[in-house]
């Protein structure tokens, strides 16, 4: 990605869940690698910086990830790594946090000081910009909306606890629940998602005075009108106060750009953020 968040070049590699760690991270090496090389020497640029974006909790600037999705990965050095293979400086964040940077910059958010962002895929997280500052929060893990419970007494989450939204609402519990893939939903699953989404994002809005949430995610994209149509449902349904009446729920729009080009925007950010440091 240009310093413009100009996506230029993508690449993909599955995660191979019985891979031990070490194993996994030279599988995302080797595709990092060649974007640098396909950087320099299709594109004719030079890099300067990589960018994270991570399922979480993470600790700052991804010192140490721990996705919860990601059983190989506990406390697992990923920025270091990085640095060492690259050459380059490493800046991480959250995958929501991400994308709430990506939205706000180039999509669905653009002008607005105030919003949630969301990833509802495989996991689902949150991004939180708050009078024009994405909120970090005591360990930099600040926005999990995923984590939100919205069914006492519901499916065991992986953090631990029960009815979590992540637990209900990801692609893989939406697989547990119903026995079919997100990618073959029935009109019930989609609209009960929406819903259930919708619901823990009234809170949030209640929480923080917010007027819009801004939806990513394979799963919450492939789903489309009848997910977005049901969250905003539900998110009417329970912000009824004077300053959340009204707040509206949309897709982001970016779509499966948004991840790639909030990696960059994280990138970014941490570019200038050392240059201003020097300075």
């Amino acid at each position: 990605m240009t310093m413009h968040g100009e996506l230029i070049d993508r690449e993909q590699s599955p995660v191979d869940h019985d891979l031990n760690a070490n194993a996994l991270y030279a599988s995302l090496d080797v595709m990092v690698q060649s974007q640098l090389e396909r950087a320099r020497g299709h594109h004719g640029l030079r890099p300067v910086a990589v960018g994270i974006g991570s399922a979480g909790p993470l600790t700052r600037n991804g010192e140490e990830v721990s996705p919860l999705n990601i059983a190989a990965w506990r406390k697992f050095p990923l920025r270091k790594r990085m640095e060492e293979s690259t050459g380059l400086p490493v800046y991480a964040d959250l995958d929501a946090k991400a994308l709430a940077l990506a939205e706000g910059w180039l999509g669905a958010a653009i002008g607005k000081d105030n919003f949630l962002a969301m990833v509802v895929s495989t996991g689902v997280g949150g991004g939180i910009v708050l009078n024009g500052q994405l909120l970090d929060g005591a360990t930099g893990n600040a926005g999990h909306v995923g984590h939100i419970v919205v069914e006492p007494n519901g499916r065991r989450c992986a953090c631990g606890s029960r009815g979590c939204l992540e637990a209900e609402a990801s692609g893989p519990s939406i697989l547990a629940i119903t026995g079919r893939p997100p990618t073959e939903p029935t009109y019930e699953i989609m609209q009960r998602t929406g819903r259930l989404v919708g619901t823990a994002v009234a809170s949030v809005c209640n929480l923080l005075d917010l007027d819009l949430v801004v939806v990513g995610g394979s799963v919450a994209l492939g789903f489309g009108a009848t997910f977005f149509n049901s969250a905003q449902e539900a998110l009417a349904e329970h912000s009824t106060l004077s300053f959340s009446k009204g707040a509206r729920i949309t897709p982001a729009r970016l779509g499966d750009r948004g991840p790639l080009i909030g990696a960059g925007a994280v990138a970014v950010r941490g570019i200038r953020r050392a240059h201003r440091r020097a300075s």
